[in-house]
């Protein structure tokens, strides 16, 4: 793991900055439940996570409170279906549809990493466009030092961002940085990406397997009760990303 460093000794507005926490130990493969892409996606960041964070510090309304990170890495099967079971519970998808959608994604990581899925550490957000959700991936892995999850292949498989590189300023305190690309890692085994390095160009306009692109699923019709959102009218057509804010 290495925290994000500045390389060569050029002016602020052309320096380099990266990032990547990718830790062997903590990834693991979906096969053979090929549902369970999200599932897996939370274990490997909770795993990951695990190593630079102990404690966070979460809002709840007007007030500020402690909340430890009670998560222990854990690369077991059982443990994937677990968090699976409870995505699904806790999640405004379709039961009939396979897998989970970003609500039930997100809860899981809150719930399993830190307690309670109204914690807060973890949040589902969408944006308008590319350059947008690229930017923002970066900015949550700078600032929060968790893995980032994307709702990949059009919303039906999820993969997680574990570093970048980016030119400009330090992104840890600036939003006045070039993304020039980011450390995918893909739960799913055939897809043969553990911390591959995908320049810019090729994420957003390579091959489908890579290539992030804009969620449009429309099996979410229920209204979300920790963000009263409804999935298919706050995802649809966005680049979907599941970050860490806090």
């Amino acid at each position: 793991m290495s925290l994000s460093t500045a390389i060569g000794a050029a002016p602020a507005s052309s320096t380099t900055w990266s990032f990547d926490m990718y830790d062997p130990a903590a990834v693991l493969y979906q096969d053979p439940d090929y549902t369970a892409c999200a599932s897996a996606a939370a274990q490997i960041m909770l795993n990951t996570a695990f190593d630079v964070s102990e404690q966070d510090y979460v809002s709840s309304g007007t007030e500020m409170f402690h909340l430890s990170m009670r998560w222990q890495p854990d690369t077991s099967a059982a443990t994937m279906e677990t968090i699976l079971a409870y995505s699904r519970a806790n999640m405004t998808m379709l039961t009939s549809s396979l897998g989970t959608d970003p609500h039930g994604w997100r809860n899981s990581l809150n719930y399993f990493g830190w307690g309670t899925m109204r914690g807060g550490v973890y949040s589902d957000t969408a944006y308008a466009t590319f350059a947008d959700a690229a930017k923002a991936v970066v900015a949550s892995l700078a600032r929060s030092h968790k893995p980032v999850g994307l709702l990949a292949r059009a919303g039906t498989h999820a993969q997680l961002v574990t570093g970048y590189v980016v030119t400009g300023e330090n992104p840890t305190v600036s939003d006045n940085y070039t993304v020039v690309g980011v450390y995918l890692t893909d739960p799913l085994r055939s897809a043969a990406m553990r911390d591959a390095w995908i320049p810019l160009s090729t994420w957003q306009s390579g091959v489908y397997a890579i290539r992030f692109t804009p969620y449009t699923e429309t099996d979410s019709p229920y209204t979300d009760p920790i963000d009263h959102n409804v999935g298919i009218t706050e995802w649809y057509g966005k680049w979907v990303i599941i970050g860490a804010w806090q």
